[in-house]
């Protein structure tokens, strides 16, 4: 008896399995003011708790059994937020989605990135804002107040001291966007540096403290210190 082989597999018939979890990509819409973005899911899924979670719930009932995200007619609505903040988040996100597509270069096209990424909890996107953001010339002030709202630690202490010996006295702005409780404790540390001249205390001149550390004293500030916003 002779046995035929195997037929050979036709190669235009594609029989359907399963999805490959790593290169089968689904897409979301998103509507922001206005404004729909298209775009590959996985790196929302991927990299951020708060979207994971929400791709996760359940569709409601009577909406034809499309979740939200799922075309132009049913996208996701990113409530408050600004087109242009999610614009910079998907450059961060998508470095060579297109060619042309250019990555986030000025302070405030970072600051975008750094506010969204905090917000929505994407770890490796605030650190690419953190990375490109540190070397950048930013005001003190400027510097603790995203540190303290987006919770960049490597920032505080650094930015505090360089407050600390700035020439310039802290003013009413200043303490509007530092609060009170911090900008009183950092004029205090301020206050508290003299100068030293045949064994008396002169608080006359130019300050001179560029030379000067005050990590020790912003650290045992900083215990005792709230830093909620203003």
């Amino acid at each position: 008896m002779t046995v035929s082989p195997p037929p050979e597999p036709n190669p235009g018939y594609v029989e359907y399995k399963r999805r490959d979890e790593t290169f089968y990509f689904t897409t979301v819409v998103f509507l922001v003011e206005g404004v729909l973005f298209r775009v590959p899911r996985h790196p929302f899924a991927d990299g951020s708790d708060v979207f994971r979670q929400m791709f996760q719930l359940p569709i409601p009932d009577g909406n034809g059994n499309e979740a939200d995200g799922c075309s132009d007619d049913r996208p996701l609505r990113l409530e408050l937020i600004r087109e242009n903040d999610f614009r910079q988040l998907l450059k961060a996100l998508f470095p060579d989605h297109r060619r042309s597509q250019k990555m986030p270069k000025t302070f405030s096209e970072w600051r975008s990135v750094l506010k969204l990424s905090a917000m929505w909890e994407f770890e490796s996107a605030k650190k690419l804002a953190v990375d490109h953001m540190s070397p950048m010339a930013i005001d003190p002030v400027d510097k603790i107040c995203l540190a303290r709202d987006y919770d960049v630690q490597q920032w505080l202490v650094p930015a505090l001291n360089a407050l600390v010996k700035r020439k310039e006295p802290i003013g009413m702005k200043d303490a509007e966007r530092l609060g009170m409780e911090l900008a009183l404790k950092v004029a205090a540390i301020r206050e508290g540096v003299t100068y030293t001249h045949q064994s008396y205390p002169l608080q006359i001149g130019e300050r001179q403290v560029a030379h000067l550390d005050f990590t020790n004293a912003i650290d045992a500030m900083l215990v005792h210190t709230t830093l909620a916003s203003p």
